[in-house]
């Protein structure tokens, strides 16, 4: 980037942080929140404090103080940076993404530190682990939230919450019920949207897609071979009169049907089932698969529930790989839009990249609960302001010097797991359905495909 750009760009930044200089509290700490956005988008190699101080030129103690102890409340700042990415990226055909990713710690005085599993590593391991939100359309991408995951041990024990400067009332929730705290955030602030995603880590809690689906929010989860699922629909006793004088017997589903596994209910279909799909998946390059599929009903209590629709892909190949996918959407919803949602996911693994490589995410020293939650609002905030500069510049060089990514740093930036347009209205359709929760219908017999899709390679729009 040549001096008059880097002027520019810098200029830019400014009047972006400005936006959110007074949700700071005091003026001294919004710029402070200046200086440490200009140095996690600047040229150092590292981003922890030390050195983003020292290359600003502010005492190391003032920005140790901004990150890690003093009191300015993040989520005023994330309410205002989920506005302000509602203005620049907002689509109603939006997709809010879930997704975990691992911070590799030594020691165990790093709040929420213990041995579980870590992606950046592939095994369990001595880490931190962190729940986001992000959202993608096809104006582009970003990050929106984050929660710090504390596993029970540390909830449980007051001397390492106090250690940790842990707040009274955090306690300890699964990875499912914080990314659920954040679309329900997300929602409440009006960011629009009309699907949500994840990987198998959400897809495997039935609790979150119960909760999706009281709401009327279409979802589209992965989920592992072995999800089960109901194939036939669910069968209904009728209330009697016995004859022994006895209470009457009253309505309910019949019980005693097993479930299938979702590999099972898949592999039953034939090959005239499968249609080819281009899916457009941004810097990976196009990705051509096959994909079928089918209508079944969830399993709840060892009993069929209400009906889904099980998704099945399979790139092309020797060794084919296979992906199954839950998702609750209106039965006029084409598989093209389904698969669009789904395969939106990669977007938010691309901002722990980015985040890692050019931002400093992985790289903080601060120990405390605040200081971690801190940190990953100004690393949010350095996020969406490099998206609006590279859809300014069309250019995907890093930061505001194009300094390089870290040399092996891609394996560094995996994800920690382990393993409708604005709503969709199905209240006015005429065809014969079963109802789904709240704006949401489902078909009760299979989806029919017109001569046109059968005959050609559908490509699936890009959502960023």
């Amino acid at each position: 980037m040549d001096a008059q750009h880097l002027r520019s760009a810098l200029s830019r930044l400014t009047e972006f942080a400005r936006r959110y200089e007074r949700l700071f509290g005091r003026p001294e700490l919004g710029r402070h929140a200046r200086v440490y956005l200009r140095g996690l988008l600047g040229g150092a190699e590292r981003k922890s404090v030390e050195p983003v101080a020292l290359e600003e030129a502010v005492p190391v103690r003032t920005l140790q103080h901004f990150v890690g102890q003093a009191r300015w409340r993040d989520e005023r700042v994330l309410a205002e940076h989920q506005r302000h990415v509602s203005e620049t990226l907002g689509r109603p055909g939006g997709v809010l993404v879930l997704d975990s990713s691992g911070f590799p710690k030594q020691g165990r005085h790093s709040v929420g530190v213990a041995r579980q599993w870590c992606g950046n590593l592939g095994k369990e391991d001595n880490c931190q682990v962190g729940v986001f939100l992000g959202y993608a359309s096809e104006r582009g991408h970003t990050l929106l939230d984050r929660r710090l995951y504390l596993p029970r041990a540390w909830a449980q024990d007051s001397e390492r919450r106090i250690d940790g400067h842990v707040p009274d009332v955090v306690s300890f929730k699964p990875g499912w019920e914080l990314g659920w705290e954040m679309v329900l955030e997300a929602r409440r602030r009006g960011v629009p949207h009309g699907w949500v995603t994840g990987d198998e880590e959400f897809g495997k809690s039935y609790p979150l897609a119960d909760q999706l689906h009281t709401y009327g929010q279409a979802y589209v989860f992965e989920v592992p071979t072995t999800y089960a699922v109901y194939d036939e629909p669910p069968r209904f006793r009728k209330a009697f009169k016995r004859k022994t004088g006895r209470p009457a017997g009253k309505p309910g589903v019949i019980g005693g049907r097993t479930p299938e596994t979702a590999a099972t209910v898949i592999e039953a279909l034939g090959p005239k089932d499968w249609q080819r799909y281009r899916v457009r998946d941004g810097e990976k390059g196009p990705l051509e698969v096959e994909a079928t599929r089918v209508q079944i009903w969830l399993s709840r209590d060892l009993m069929p529930g209400r009906p889904a629709w099980l998704i099945a892909t399979r790139t092309r190949g020797p060794k084919p790989e296979r992906k199954f996918f839950l998702a609750e959407c209106g039965w006029r919803t084409s598989l093209q839009e389904i698969l669009r949602a789904a395969f939106s996911r990669w977007s938010i693994e691309q901002c722990f990249l980015q985040g890692k490589q050019e931002l400093g995410m992985d790289q903080y020293e601060t120990r405390s609960w605040a200081g971690w939650h801190h940190h990953m609002t100004m690393v949010i905030l350095a996020h969406h302001f490099l998206v609006l500069e590279r859809g300014r510049g069309g250019k995907k060089g890093g930061g505001l010097h194009g300094r390089r990514s870290r040399p092996g740093s891609a394996r560094a930036a995996r994800t920690g797991t382990r393993s409708t347009p604005k709503a969709l209205r199905a209240d006015s359709l005429s065809h014969p359905r079963t109802q789904a929760g709240p704006g949401l219908t489902l078909p009760t017999g299979s989806p029919s495909q017109t001569p046109s899709e059968a005959s050609r390679m559908k490509t699936v729009s890009n959502v960023a």
